[in-house]
């Protein structure tokens, strides 16, 4: 197999190998007479991608390059960390490089990636192959009852309003709404979690088609990925889907040079209806606690103002027993000699009765509700006014 691949195309090639990085840790590669397939699962089976580039694609072409079986093409695995040290950079790709060159060497059974760049600069990567198969994967996208088309930027403002912490979200889906909330495993305390739940009419959509409502869960790590892919190529998603259970589809394509496919695997009916119905009994059990100690924290208020009024009964002779008499201030000029308290008697039958709470704040602090300057005191002197006047 050798292939030519020209600057502007080689950012769109170096975007599809950092998307397919977030499904898996391998990149599977297998040369058609009229396209070439790059392929990738992730180590939990749950995920599938599919990039199909058409011939097209490429200035040069040719699938049996160092073959002597015309029907025969290469089909190789390589590692997905030695293909992302290739494309290090797509962002900036297409103004760095002018041509791409992707060579087989029969010899040392390595994939040769020869960037020819500006200034004539040339970078050679050589890539081990691990092993000489393909993968394939068996799903339909054709004869499903469900599909939407919408654009990449609307669902990635709708994901905006997740949390990073959550793995995989869930889609209700109408013919009057699409709904698009966050799984919460019933295992988990519902307490600490934040539950997200968007509503989206059909009108929002490109394309709108339900035949068979449903609700599907799947995870968000690789939908956030492709979303990301989608939103690098500015082109619109597709979503076709049957039932809970079944695998969804994701497709992505321009219509003329490339192809991509992104198959999520959904959770049983069982295992969502049972996680549902138990977080439903949990989130009434825990209401039902919540009432419960709000019922009895009501009760006992009562109780301890009592004991509060109780309390400040008791030691409001502190503050009521103590009384200044007014000739305890002396003429101007003389000096304070003597300061008599005459204290109150304190017989069982006189004892004034308690004052209310207010009443009891207000004379500790009456002296802060007074005015300053006091004409019936009469002082030395400290400081005369420095006007004349």
């Amino acid at each position: 197999m050798k292939c030519h691949i020209p600057g502007p195309n080689v950012k769109v090639l170096g975007r599809t190998i950092h998307a397919l990085a977030r499904f898996g840790d391998e990149l599977y590669l297998e040369s058609l007479s009229d396209c070439i397939l790059l392929r990738t699962l992730n180590a939990a089976e749950s995920a599938y991608a599919m990039v199909k580039f058409n011939k097209n694609f490429f200035s040069y072409f040719n699938y049996n390059f160092y073959s002597s079986d015309e029907n025969e093409g290469l089909k190789c695995k390589i590692s997905m960390k030695s293909a992302l040290n290739t494309f290090k950079s797509p962002t900036h790709m297409d103004k760095q490089v002018e041509n791409l060159e992707i060579k087989l060497d029969p010899v040392s059974c390595k994939l040769i990636f020869q960037l020819k760049c500006k200034h004539g600069i040339v970078k050679t990567h050589y890539v081990s192959i691990l092993d000489c198969k393909a993968m394939q994967a068996i799903y339909t996208k054709d004869l499903v009852p469900n599909r939407i088309t919408s654009s990449q930027r609307m669902l990635t403002e709708a994901l905006s309003n997740f949390q990073n912490s959550d793995d995989q979200v869930t889609l209700e889906v109408s013919s009057q709404s699409l709904l698009m909330r966050n799984y919460i495993d019933s295992n988990l305390d519902l307490c600490k979690i934040i539950r997200t739940q968007i509503n989206i009419k059909p009108s929002e959509f490109d394309s709108y088609m339900i035949g068979a409502e449903t609700i599907i869960t799947f995870t968000l790590k690789e939908f956030r990925a492709l979303l990301a892919f989608a939103e690098a190529l500015s082109l619109p998603l597709q979503l076709h889907f049957e039932v809970t259970g079944k695998p969804a589809v994701f497709i992505v394509h321009n219509g003329s040079t490339f192809e991509a496919h992104f198959v999520l695997a959904t959770s049983k009916p069982d295992v969502a209806t049972q996680a549902s119905t138990q977080a439903s009994s949990r989130i009434d059990k825990k209401r039902k606690e919540n009432f419960s100690s709000h019922e009895s924290s009501a009760k006992k208020k009562p109780h301890m103002d009592e004991e509060i009024t109780k309390c400040l009964e008791d030691d409001s002779h502190l503050f009521n027993d103590i009384e200044v008499p007014e000739d305890v201030c002396t003429e101007k000029g003389q000096n304070v000699s003597q300061a008599h308290f005459v204290e109150r008697n304190m017989d069982c039958d006189n004892i004034p009765a308690s004052p209310t709470s207010r009443i009891k704040i207000k004379s500790v602090f009456k002296r802060c509700f007074e005015s300053t300057f006091d004409p019936s005191i009469q002082g030395i002197v400290l400081a005369e006014n420095s006007d004349s006047d």
